[in-house]
Parts: C-alpha cells; structure tokens; sequence
C-alpha cells in the first residue's frame, strides 16, 4: 500500500520566527502561517475560513528561516505532518500537530525581486 505524508501551503507569516535548541542539542526554528479558503455561497455572500499551522525547520533551513522570515511574509511551503504527544505535570495528555518543512520560498519584495528558496532534508 502506498503512504504520503506531504503537504503543500501558500499563507502568511503569524508572528516572527521563534528559535529553540533541543535536548540533543539540534537548533529548530517556530513560525505559524495563515492560509485562508474564501467562498461565495449560493446566495452571493463572501466567507472567509482561516486556519493557522505551526511550522518547524531544522538545519540550514532554521537558520535561514531565523535571519530572512518575519511577521507579514508570505511564504510557499513544503513539508510533512507530525504531531507530538506528551503528558503534562498533571498527567493529562496532550498533542499537537505540526509541519516540519523541507522547503521554503519567500514571496515579498523582501526576497529582493527574486524568489529565495531553501531546502534541506528535515531530519528531526
């Protein structure tokens, strides 16, 4: 049987890049992104649906993700879900499901006319 986990998104950035070490000591860099799905209903009204992603990048890509991405950017991104589980203090569980991204391209004028892309091999 054939499996995919790859998924593609053009939204905004939510908030700026969050940089983190973890415990084995590999740095990984935090933003969100907005995508949106606007519709007209039959009736002719205008709806827009948010949703908001938490990104991940590792390597190179955390580091460029660091230095070039800020809040208001918008971004095309490729990448893969994985979702954490763990148990708080309290012993309630709880997970969360995010991108881990194996590319990125800027898509403002911030990438100084031209798209900047960034790739790397994700591993988590």
């Amino acid at each position: 049987m054939l499996n995919v986990n790859r998924l593609t998104l053009l939204g905004t950035v939510t908030r700026d890049p969050e940089t983190h070490t973890t415990k084995a000591g590999k740095q990984f860099t935090v933003i969100g992104i907005a995508t949106v799905r606007n519709w007209t209903d039959e009736a002719g009204n205008k709806h827009a649906e948010p949703e908001f992603h938490r990104l991940v990048c590792f390597k190179e890509l955390a580091e460029f993700t660091a230095d070039r991405v800020k809040k208001g950017t918008p971004l095309y991104v490729e990448g893969r879900l994985h979702t954490d589980r763990w148990q708080t203090e309290n012993g309630e569980a709880k997970t969360r499901t995010e991108i881990i991204v194996d590319r990125l391209v800027l898509l403002s004028a911030r990438a100084k006319g031209a798209q900047q892309a960034a790739e790397n091999d994700a591993g988590a």
